[in-house]
């Protein structure tokens, strides 16, 4: 099973993402019940629609990438977990959520490919999922809400998908966050008390970590 057909298979999961992350944000509703709340110029339509398909059209290219370079098994287990963050970027580009019934289930599905996979480092993955964990909790002590909950699960989840390269994505993450927030706030689109979301460039360096370097459980 090649690139192109991983492809094929990833535009339906596209679409299915897409109605997943509307079911996940209600986000024309909420246009109407918060029409006084201030929104971020991305989650206005008609940019919240295309900001939304833009991000799920992702996925069939992120799996032709994990279709040319790893095994079938691997490959759709990647693919599948790369779903999952690419529908945790969208609901927190729109509604600054990062919800819990996607990354749950997708640090059990992680964990339990490093436990099963052949070549498979378990160790790493546990580790690596405790430790982004707990520095991302600190983390949200710290800064009393610059970072939310979710992200801290999304950290976990990054530390089960790539165990000890999970470092590379962490670390990437937080420099790209870092340089697009600074130039929001910089050119005035933010306000700077308004909060951005930061799982999109967590969740976008661990897909591309994963698929350059390889996860826990799909080493290259």
């Amino acid at each position: 099973m090649g690139p192109a057909v991983f492809f094929v298979l990833g535009l339906p999961l596209a679409f299915l993402c897409n109605q997943l992350v509307l079911k996940l944000t209600d986000f024309e509703e909420e246009m109407v019940e918060g029409a006084n709340e201030r929104k971020l110029p991305w989650q206005i339509p008609p940019w919240a629609t295309r900001v939304r398909w833009g991000v799920v059209l992702l996925l069939p290219v992120f799996m032709a990438v994990a279709g040319s370079r790893f095994g079938v098994a691997q490959a759709a287990l990647i693919s599948l977990i790369v779903g999952g963050l690419l529908v945790c970027t969208a609901t927190d580009l729109l509604r600054y959520r990062v919800p819990n019934v996607i990354t749950y289930p997708s640090i059990v599905v992680a964990l339990l490919a490093a436990v099963f996979m052949p070549d498979s480092d378990l160790i790493s993955a546990v580790l690596a999922a405790l430790a982004a964990g707990f520095c991302f909790l600190v983390l949200a002590l710290v800064t009393r809400g610059g970072l939310g909950l979710g992200d801290v699960k999304l950290a976990v989840l990054i530390g089960a998908l790539l165990g000890l390269n999970a470092v590379a994505a962490i670390f990437w993450g937080v420099i790209a966050g870092g340089i697009v927030i600074f130039v929001l706030y910089a050119t005035g689109v933010v306000g700077r008390k308004e909060p951005v979301p930061y799982a999109p460039f967590l969740a976008l360096a661990a897909i591309s970590v994963a698929l350059l370097q390889g996860a826990a459980f799909a080493p290259l």
